[in-house]
């Protein structure tokens, strides 16, 4: 009875722990416009595809990304595009990742290069945070 009396706590508490956790889940991201990189699965890969062709044609553009870990957390990251600074502005952000070290950062960058598939952006002002990101294509 008593062992019970644990197993029945030990999943109210799981219940409650999950039911506080202030993350975003991969699903209300992808209602919300994000890009959803979730096990292996990407979400509205488009927006990104519109993100690099606005790029491409020198036009204002935002995507806003979310990478799901292996626990479910979050990792975000946002490239803006403003044609008339000719930059990206990258922004990092880990801080809803419960094993990670709660890291914002924000670089800008010159370019975004497509390599074998995966898009990395170039030139940036502080390299180390410009190399956090990257956008693998979908495979076809």
């Amino acid at each position: 009875m008593k062992m019970l009396r644990v197993c029945i706590y030990m999943l109210l508490m799981s219940l409650i722990i999950v039911a506080c956790s202030n993350s975003m889940h991969y699903e209300a991201a992808a209602k919300k416009g994000y890009v959803v990189y979730v096990q292996g699965e990407i979400i509205n890969y488009t927006y990104f595809e519109q993100f690099v062709e606005n790029y491409n044609n020198a036009q204002d553009a935002t995507v806003k990304i979310a990478k799901y870990t292996d626990e479910g957390d979050p990792i975000f990251h946002t490239l803006e595009y403003k044609r008339d600074q000719k930059k990206i502005s990258y922004t990092y952000d880990n801080s809803e990742d419960e094993n990670g070290d709660k890291l914002q950062a924000n670089t800008l960058c010159s370019s975004i290069t497509n390599v074998d598939g995966v898009y990395h952006l170039a030139d940036c002002a502080d390299d180390e945070t410009g190399k956090w990101f990257s956008a693998k294509q979908p495979s076809k």
